[in-house]
């Protein structure tokens, strides 16, 4: 599936939230291969960020958060930390 269509599937609220998680998590392996890093990497830098683990986000309010942390990786907006590289 394409980038779209995982982002896509993060904003749905009728999915259930470890699925919706599961989804940002293939949104930030889309964002490592554009970035050539690896998946873990992208993870770890919105750990950092943000304080958030996407392997189990506590609430939607904190899905989002890591997930707009992605948004700003893909855009240019953010740039990946040295260590998470």
């Amino acid at each position: 599936m394409s980038y779209s269509v995982h982002r896509r599937m993060v904003a749905d609220a009728a999915v259930p939230l470890e699925r919706r998680a599961s989804h940002a998590r293939s949104c930030a392996l889309h964002v490592a291969e554009k970035l050539a890093v690896k998946r873990s990497a992208v993870l770890a830098h919105v750990k950092q960020r943000t304080g958030i683990d996407l392997d189990m986000p506590c609430s939607d309010e904190a899905l989002a958060i890591a997930f707009a942390s992605i948004e700003a990786l893909r855009s240019g907006a953010q740039k990946l930390a040295q260590s998470a590289a």
